[in-house]
């Protein structure tokens, strides 16, 4: 047993960067913790409890005994961490920490949670190593835990653009846990993680779908899931601290239901981006309601702009300007959205009659639209600045831009006048 503590005390004292001296103070001496790490002797009970105190751990877990009350604090505290990367104070090395301590006692479900929650808010090739190593953890664990990796490994993939690898994973594991295990947070995810990846390759009618199924199911926004996340989490205190394990151990898997669906608000705001550009061509406020409440929950540009459109639509002006004048601080002259920007600008000033402004605005978008690749503000670009000249009988003019939009467009050089 005195070498299997000291195992764990070693690894548990380099993964909080401490030395022997630092963890032995104020009561015991370098040397007997090194002779303790070694094997060579047994710490006392007193020995025990005062290096878990400094290591900010269980006794039972350097003694690699742990019991479901155990396993409930190791859930809180997975909780905790979780929160603090909610609101963008999370610590990667307290969460990787809590990671390596569940490995150190066998508790794999947990551990893998805590990997996920550092792939989650880790970017670069870090991020797929996150992923593996939940993978890993999770990989015995029944399909509602396994499957959350798989949400999360569709993601890494789609960023290393491979959307289409990602779409058949997604699918494969929507399609296996609607047959076997309908866990409603899995649903949830994998549906608004299939939103997006659909969004992305242009396929709306069915990021659409999967966006309406996702929304279906969120519960609340995220005042609403902050609440109910701490109501869970003080049941599960008040439930560990009377003794009542068993509802202790419901409470905190409620809990973390709740935080896995806080974590999905930015991918459920493209949930509503999705289910708007198809609600439009029908209920133009309901588009309109989606795109408000998208943008209130995650800052997006493309969602300005639909949403400065949809105001141009309806006939609110002023708004549909004050969005324009916001997105046209923040995206950058290199971005493709500078396309749809320009000729957003363009089609505002038509709407308020000032023609030379729209003729101006669209022979602009014209250009961006050429520079950056964006076929579609290109041609309808050139479509509008046409319709323009021909309503002021400038038909030669029209034609002429029509050639010239055509040849943008790819179209052989003897296009006939």
């Amino acid at each position: 047993m005195g070498e299997e503590v000291g195992g764990r005390l070693r690894r548990l004292r380099a993964e909080r960067g401490l030395t022997q001296r630092e963890l032995a103070e104020p009561h015991y001496t370098a040397a007997y913790v090194s002779s303790v790490e070694t094997g060579a002797r047994t710490p006392s009970g007193d020995a025990l409890r005062h290096f878990a105190a400094r290591l900010g751990v269980d006794t039972g877990e350097l003694l690699g005994v742990t019991s479901p009350r155990d396993d409930v604090r190791l859930d809180l505290d997975i909780a905790a961490a979780a929160s603090d990367f909610l609101v963008g104070n999370g610590s990667a090395a307290k969460m990787r920490r809590l990671a390596r301590r569940a490995e150190g006692i066998g508790r794999t479900r947990q551990a893998g949670l805590a990997w996920l929650w550092l792939a989650r808010f880790t970017e670069g090739g870090t991020r797929s190593r996150l992923v593996a190593a939940a993978e890993a953890a999770l990989a015995d664990d029944i399909p509602p835990y396994r499957e959350l990796a798989v949400a999360l490994r569709a993601n890494v993939l789609t960023g290393l653009g491979e959307p289409h690898h990602a779409m058949h994973l997604l699918r494969t594991a929507l399609d296996a846990s609607l047959a076997d295990h309908p866990h409603p947070v899995l649903l949830l995810a994998l549906h608004a993680y299939l939103a997006e990846g659909r969004l992305r390759l242009g396929e709306t009618t069915q990021a659409a779908h999967h966006a309406g199924e996702a929304l279906r199911l969120a519960r609340g926004g995220e005042e609403l899931l902050t609440e109910l996340a701490e109501n869970q989490r003080r049941l599960a205190e008040a439930y560990l601290a009377e003794g009542r394990v068993t509802d202790a151990v419901a409470a905190v898997s409620a809990l973390h239901d709740l935080l896995h669906e806080r974590a999905l608000r930015p991918v459920l705001a493209r949930c509503l981006f999705a289910r708007a550009l198809v609600r439009r061509a029908e209920d133009l406020e309901g588009a309109l309601a989606d795109l408000r409440a998208s943008r209130t929950a995650a800052s997006d540009h493309a969602v300005t702009l639909e949403l400065a459109d949809v105001c141009r639509e309806l006939g609110r002006l002023d708004d549909a300007a004050a969005l324009l004048a916001e997105a046209a601080e923040g995206i950058p002259t290199d971005s493709p959205l500078s396309a749809s920007l320009t000729f957003q600008q363009g089609s505002l000033a038509l709407a308020r009659g000032d023609l030379e402004a729209a003729e101006a605005g669209f022979a602009h978008a014209i250009d961006v639209a050429a520079l950056r690749d964006a076929r579609g503000v290109l041609a309808a670009s050139v479509d509008k600045a046409g319709e323009l000249l021909r309503d002021q009988g400038r038909s030669e003019e029209a034609a002429d831009l029509l050639r010239r939009g055509l040849l943008l467009l790819g179209a052989e050089e003897d296009v006939p006048k």
